[in-house]
């Protein structure tokens, strides 16, 4: 539903989530580029429209992560391509103070707001981005948004401008997701995705795929995730 900013959206009160100095956060990014990027390209859902601020993104656990930057092109095939495992790494973000982010979360922060879940969850951007150019500017000066993941609804996520940069540490710097099998291999059963491997120039693949990353204990019995 393409419901914009009202035109009194700077006078009213919104919810504030304070993002603590103590919180880890998970940032899915390439791993021939840093993890703190503050993207202009207005291609995501809370790109400033003319791309006139960079925007980050962060997930608060790693499966948020990994959905919003891999999971989310293999809905459909179920299947997460080799190379993208490789491509992609992850690391862990802190920050130097508490963030005071908008608040899509908690009971009553859309409605203050005037506006509706899909905000977050629809396909398009263009509202959404309208959305983060009027929030940025509002009174109460949010350094970001916290909001679902579109991807698995039980996460959350936020979206962080770039007036806060400054403020932004790298814990860690992970890796690619293939070299972090446990991890790994606990979010692709969670998902209950597979995975493929590069044979002749394209993919192989099976009806049903060992999770090759899933890690057993000695009690844990061999399980395989099917499609």
């Amino acid at each position: 539903m393409y419901n914009p900013p009202p035109a009194g959206l700077n006078d009213r009160e919104i919810l504030i989530h304070t993002a603590l100095d103590s919180e880890i956060w998970y940032r899915s990014h390439q791993t021939n580029c840093g993890p703190v990027f503050f993207g202009k390209s207005k291609t995501q859902r809370w790109d400033a429209p003319g791309g006139e601020y960079g925007v980050l993104y962060l997930g608060a656990d790693p499966y948020c992560a990994f959905m919003e930057s891999i999971g989310r092109g293999v809905l459909k095939t179920r299947f997460v391509p080799r190379v993208q495992l490789t491509l992609r790494g992850l690391s862990t973000i802190r920050f130097k103070r508490g963030l005071r982010l908008v608040d899509m979360v908690a009971s009553g922060g859309l409605t203050r707001l005037g506006c509706e879940g899909s905000l977050a969850s629809g396909a398009g951007y263009r509202n959404s981005q309208r959305w983060s150019r009027a929030l940025k500017s509002h009174p109460a000066r949010p350094d970001g948004l916290y909001y679902r993941s579109r991807y698995d609804q039980a996460r959350t996520a936020c979206a962080l401008f770039d007036s806060c940069a400054p403020l932004i540490q790298v814990v860690k710097k992970c890796g690619p997701w293939a070299e972090q099998p446990a991890l790994l291999g606990e979010i692709l059963d969670h998902y209950r995705f597979g995975r493929t491997c590069s044979r002749a120039g394209g993919y192989w693949r099976a009806a049903r795929v060992h999770n090759p990353f899933r890690s057993r204990s000695a009690n844990s019995p061999k399980r395989w995730v099917s499609f």
